[in-house]
């Protein structure tokens, strides 16, 4: 009977404890007020804003740009995006890639094989992404 009054006691203090600790000040970011969040959202850093390319020219050809080539106000590159693959917009299907601006099905291209300029031997076809698949 004395544990079971002691364990009462224990969760007692526990509860009480508990919640003091979690508001200590420290937690909480001045940047980042927690209204509205969790605190997994809170502790992450915003990302950097996009570039405007369609407003600055050169944005896309800098050091560290994702592509030279501005699509909707974004930095692409147009031979590798699977949304904008050889122009702006053109979409790759859940089975296509693209190759140098081209849509190609690596199941089953003979010169785009599993990926890009994956060719097969004259003779050989590509069937599951795989030369002679047999």
């Amino acid at each position: 009977m004395k544990s079971i009054e002691v364990f009462v006691l224990l969760a007692m203090f526990m509860a009480l404890t508990i919640p003091l600790l979690a508001t200590s000040d420290e937690e909480t970011p001045a940047a980042f007020p927690m209204r509205g969040r969790s605190r997994f959202l809170a502790t992450q850093t915003p990302r950097p804003v996009t570039s405007q390319c369609s407003l600055k020219p050169g944005t896309c050809t800098t050091k560290g740009s994702p592509g030279p080539n501005c699509c909707n106000n974004r930095c692409v590159d147009m031979g590798t995006d699977k949304n904008n693959c050889g122009s702006c917009g053109k979409k790759c299907k859940i089975t296509e890639i693209c190759c140098k601006g081209h849509i190609v099905n690596p199941m089953t291209d003979n010169f785009n094989c599993g990926s890009c300029f994956n060719s097969c031997k004259v003779g050989s076809s590509c069937e599951n992404g795989m030369c002679d698949y047999a």
